[in-house]
């Protein structure tokens, strides 16, 4: 007995299964769905850091480039301007004002200057003009103090030779705890050795780009001059960085307006920290809900197992023959929905296979029905040869053919389930046409214009007669006589046959009726209130319709009105692969 109760604990039950499955099926998705929404976040999250960093740096960048920009504008403006350079030339030796002369000469080079330096907006931007003999002039004239005590550093390390271009000074600190200031300068003269006229000095003070840079709230960035000497920014972030790690994002653009380098750095730690510590958590979770989801399942697979195990017994029992076998279902929770559902398939099954035993006693008769029925037809048509003989001997040509075609007829109803070829079909349609014209006594008449790689193309047979009996019965109705004409052709992948008749017509409205009947996809969609039109819902045209659909997967027929007064029905065919060919049917 513990043999067996081991081989039960071991056996992979219904319920094992299900837990196997909730493990490889459930858990395991969502690890791999987790890994990829991890590594495809972490890429989407490089790829906007790099967009936005890109954007952060080129607004910081653009920012000093107006910066320059308006410092460039300021000197060439001095440069540019004949009347100030006029009045610096003259002002070039004034190390005093010691005359009203000088003063005027002072006045109208510092409101000049004072227009000019009140373009750029930036308060930390501080300008200064400096002549020959040192003297200074300065729309600002708190900063003078400052600016004396750095007078001859600065001026030493002025060019004098280059006019052209503003020169860069360096940063200067007036203590240890600021942020220093940077200095630019443009040398005012001709050049050539000639002496120069005055020197504008630009001071920029750290701070601006202390601030410029402190909008960076993520990383650290620092901007170098063109010697590599930090200007603003983090002391910890290198111009040239030796860290190759994939750990470190490192961004560094220099600025078109100068030779000035703007670096970034950040870790990869700093960037994906947060994301990654969250991932591991939720694995944790999963990881531990499953744990308890396989307890707790246990126990509810035991109480599932029982009810299955009787719907298996009670499944084996019906195989084997015992029909009256059904479930006892108790109480209404979803294992008893299903026993409801397995009753009634039972009852279900039981009924069809009553139908399907009286269907086949019913097969059965019907085939010893048909092997009757084919004794008299055949009677029928050894009697019209015996007449067609008579008819032949006494030399009357017109009827014997008739009598012909009625046996061609006839033998065609006899083999009515095997296909023939289109060219067949019509040389059928000529037999009744003949035989409908001695019976109606009208001058009737049928042409047939197939196209060649078309004649041999399998139809089912007798399928174009309701069609021109159609024609026949309701085109006399106003006409004395009537000319058939069947087109076949191929267009636009599809195979068209239309039959056109010159009778009386039809009214759109029935037309219209007509062709919602005949293509109906079921008899549901028919209408029962048309009475005036129910003959055509119960004859020839839904049956031509219903036999070329049967045939072919899919088939369309539509009545149309013709120029001659009368009616064109357009049958439309897919055109098969390979087209069937007539050299593969049987000919009557």
């Amino acid at each position: 007995m513990g043999k067996e109760a081991r081989a039960a604990m071991t056996r992979l039950t219904y319920y094992r299964r299900i837990q196997l499955s909730f493990l490889l099926f459930i858990i395991f998705p969502i690890l791999a769905v987790s890994v990829i929404s991890y590594t495809l976040l972490k890429q989407n999250m490089i790829e906007k850091f790099q967009i936005s960093n890109n954007s952060m740096l080129n607004v910081i960048v653009g920012e000093i480039d107006r910066t320059i920009d308006d410092v460039t504008f300021a000197s060439h403006y001095i440069v540019n301007d004949s009347e100030l350079r006029a009045s610096l030339n003259l002002f070039a030796d004034t190390s005093r004002l010691n005359t009203y002369t000088d003063y005027t000469r002072f006045i109208r080079i510092k409101d000049s200057f004072s227009l000019i330096t009140s373009k750029p907006l930036n308060n930390s931007i501080h300008m200064y003009l400096v002549n020959r003999a040192n003297f200074i002039l300065s729309p600002d004239s708190e900063n003078l103090a400052a600016i004396n005590s750095k007078l001859a550093p600065l001026l030493k390390n002025v060019n004098a030779s280059k006019p052209v271009v503003l020169q860069y000074l360096g940063l200067l600190h007036d203590n240890a705890d600021d942020d220093g200031t940077y200095y630019l300068a443009r040398v005012i003269g001709d050049g050539g050795g000639k002496p120069y006229t005055a020197v504008l000095l630009v001071g920029i003070e750290g701070s601006y780009f202390e601030k410029l840079l402190e909008r960076v709230e993520f990383g650290q960035i620092t901007l170098f001059d063109g010697t590599g000497k930090r200007i603003a920014g983090s002391p910890d972030v290198r111009l040239q960085s030796s860290d190759s790690s994939d750990s470190v994002y490192r961004n560094q653009l220099t600025l078109d307006k100068t030779d000035w380098k703007l670096a970034y750095e950040t870790s990869e730690d700093s960037l994906f920290g947060q994301i990654s510590r969250a991932f591991y958590i939720g694995i944790g979770l999963v990881l531990v809900f499953t744990l308890v989801f396989s307890v707790i399942s246990l126990l509810f697979a035991r109480k599932l197992h029982n009810p299955i195990q009787k719907l298996q017994r009670v499944a084996r029992q019906f195989a084997l023959g015992n029909r009256d076998m059904r479930l006892e279902v108790k109480g209404r929770d979803d294992i008893a929905e299903l026993g409801h559902s397995f009753n009634q398939m039972l009852d279900e099954i039981e009924v069809l296979i009553t139908n399907i035993e009286q269907e086949q006693e019913q097969k059965r008769v019907m085939e010893l029905e048909a092997l009757f029925m084919q004794i008299r037809p055949h009677f029928l048509i050894n009697t019209l040869n015996s007449i067609k003989c008579s008819l032949i001997l006494s030399k009357d040509q017109v009827h014997s053919g008739i009598v012909d075609s009625l046996m061609n007829l006839l033998r065609a109803y006899l083999k009515v389930n095997t296909p023939s070829s289109l060219e067949e079909e019509c040389r059928l349609l000529g037999y009744y046409v003949d035989i409908m014209k001695v019976r109606s006594e009208m001058p009737l008449s049928i042409e047939a214009r197939i196209e060649p790689e078309l004649k041999s193309f399998v139809v089912p047979k007798l399928v174009l007669q309701p069609i021109v009996e159609n024609a026949i019965v309701h085109g006399l109705d106003e006409k004395d006589e009537l000319h058939i004409v069947v087109h076949a052709y191929r267009e636009q992948g599809r195979i068209y046959i239309a039959i056109e008749d010159d009778g009386g017509g039809m009214e759109e409205e029935q037309l219209v009726w007509l062709n919602r009947q005949l293509n109906a996809s079921s008899d549901l969609e028919l209408d029962p209130d048309a009475e005036d039109y129910a003959p055509y819902e119960r004859v020839g045209l839904r049956n031509v319709i219903q036999r070329l659909k049967l045939t072919y997967g899919s088939a369309e027929m539509k009545l149309i009105a013709n120029a001659a007064g009368g009616i064109t029905v357009i049958l439309s065919i897919p055109i098969p692969s390979p087209i069937p060919s007539g050299k593969e049917v049987s000919h009557v």
